[in-house]
């Protein structure tokens, strides 16, 4: 059995990618689009995906760990779990061609596929 095989209720300890940690806008990436995701990742596993737009914030809580190095998984607070693979470095927006520390999902994640580290 991989890692990506692993299943969620596995008994190993939960590994967590410190470069994760903080808040994560996908505002950068999306100019002039009306909505736009955010996630934060707290070390202690926890965190939050918001989804602003013009009706309001769509808040979701998860958990979150990487099962291994690229692979993070969430498991949100209705019992559901992703597994997307992700990549960190810099991204250029489109609009600005200046790179930004940006973490890269292989499928969106809360929308959006690209995030710029915020702070």
């Amino acid at each position: 059995m991989t890692d990506d095989d692993r299943p969620a209720t596995d008994d190993r300890p939960a590994r967590r990618d410190p470069a994760l940690v903080g808040r994560w806008s996908s505002a950068p990436f999306e100019y002039g689009v009306m909505e736009c995701s955010d996630l934060e990742f707290r070390a202690d596993g926890s965190g939050s995906a918001t989804v602003a737009h013009l009706a309001g914030d769509d808040v979701t809580r998860f958990r979150w760990h990487c099962p291994r190095p690229g692979l993070l998984e969430l498991h949100d607070e209705d019992g559901g779990t992703e597994r997307r693979h992700y990549t960190l470095g810099p991204a250029a927006p489109a609009h600005t061609g200046r790179a930004l520390f940006a973490l890269v999902f292989d499928e969106s994640v809360h929308f959006a596929h690209q995030y710029a580290k915020q702070g």
